[in-house]
């Protein structure tokens, strides 16, 4: 649920196609009180064995920020890049 002052944002993660990667990134969330509001996995087709995860949801600008950078920090994430919304 959007409050005021958070912002919609677009994470494009590239990942590694291993069990319970969906689940540490989901926890992220979860964690810092934040639901995901929308969830895409495919395969990438540039890259064998990994997969792209779109997520969007809503925050605030300075726990987005932490959570971005604690995406970025799980084994199974390669990269984890801000899209326009």
């Amino acid at each position: 649920m959007k409050r005021d002052g958070d912002r919609t944002y677009k994470l494009a993660l590239n990942v590694r196609n291993r069990p319970g990667v969906l689940v540490r990134c989901a926890q992220v969330f979860g964690r810092r009180g934040h639901n995901i509001e929308a969830l895409h996995v495919s395969a990438n087709s540039k890259q064998a064995e990994t997969s792209v995860m779109t997520i969007t949801a809503f925050g605030k600008p300075d726990v987005m920020q932490q959570i971005i950078a604690q995406l970025g920090k799980l084994t199974d994430v390669i990269r984890v890049k801000e899209e326009e919304v």
